[in-house]
């Protein structure tokens, strides 16, 4: 039987609604944090929820501690209403469809497709979403963003990155990580990218070799490490992700899930890839493909990719 679920934020912490973000019609209690490009519409979000890049929360009341991934989607503008349990995680292009309830510490795997409730503490996963198995954590209090939202409140445009001489990134970007590579990288408008050496983990950062390319609206979250071979090329909303959190415990700490792309491989449009992984060299990418394993060199991957998580 689970322990109390406590609320985890300090109530001396604003809520944080990003510059990008839109928050219409819609309660954000403290300690929660959206971030750009998010879209949070008649909905609430109680204390220490987080809401990544790009995702859509419409009609949905998310309970305490609840960390909802980048490009994730909760809800429709006119559906039912989505109830979202303390302490839960939505992973990264995972949907969640109107009128589900998804329990307390539940976690709904990247590019999941939720159709029908999800019970507390169950891991769920696919299209459309199948129970995996059942969360055994240690009890250590709910996710607790608050830390990590006071220090970003508190920066500057002056952190702002700089792409290398001869990096080509298009304009309406969000540039937030450290870059090295090579001299001729073209990435389209609208890039988000974060990650540093000297943040979570030392191998934070987004580096890239000679002749990479990448297509318009990637968001490249490089606080884990991201490494993009020679000529390998990339279409439309592009999503890497560097980083996990450990299912073991309650609080569902960050974990560092390093991400490695071999030269010459061919990514489609509006591919996910959560590490830690490595793609081979050549490998293919289709469309919409979720990568959450690693992928042989000159192989072709379709459809989500489980391998052996979350």
């Amino acid at each position: 039987m689970n322990t109390p679920l406590r609320d985890p934020a300090r109530t001396d912490v604003p809520a944080l609604v990003e510059s990008g973000a839109l928050a219409a019609n819609s309660l954000t209690a403290n300690g929660s944090w959206v971030r750009h490009g998010a879209e949070v519409i008649d909905s609430t979000l109680a204390q220490g929820v987080f809401v990544g890049f790009r995702s859509r929360v419409l009609s949905a009341s998310l309970g305490p501690g609840t960390m909802v991934a980048s490009l994730a989607t909760i809800g429709e503008r006119e559906g039912d209403r989505v109830t979202v349990g303390a302490g839960a995680w939505i992973a990264a292009r995972a949907v969640v469809a109107p009128g589900v309830t998804v329990g307390d510490g539940a976690v709904v795997a990247a590019g999941a497709h939720v159709t029908a409730d999800v019970p507390a503490d169950a891991i769920v996963v696919g299209r459309p979403a199948r129970i995996l198995r059942h969360r055994k954590v240690t009890e250590d209090g709910l996710p607790d963003i608050s830390p990590i939202v006071a220090i970003v409140r508190a920066r500057t445009n002056s952190n702002a990155a700089t792409p290398p001489a001869g990096w080509r990134v298009g304009p309406g970007s969000l540039l937030d990580a450290a870059f090295t590579g090579g001299s001729d990288v073209v990435i389209g408008a609208g890039l988000i990218a974060l990650g540093r050496p000297d943040g979570p983990s030392p191998a934070g950062g987004v580096r890239a070799a000679d002749g990479v390319r990448i297509g318009e609206d990637a968001t490249l979250e490089g606080g884990g490490g991201i490494d993009i071979g020679a000529g390998t090329e990339a279409g439309a909303r592009l999503q890497i992700l560097s980083s996990g959190h450990d299912l073991d415990r309650r609080s569902l700490p960050w974990e560092a899930g390093a991400v490695s792309i071999g030269a010459r491989v061919r990514i489609g449009h509006d591919v996910t890839v959560v590490g830690p992984c490595h793609i081979g060299d050549g490998a293919v990418l289709t469309d919409g493909a979720v990568v959450l394993g690693h992928v042989p060199a000159h192989s072709t991957t379709s459809g989500v990719l489980e391998g052996n998580r979350p």
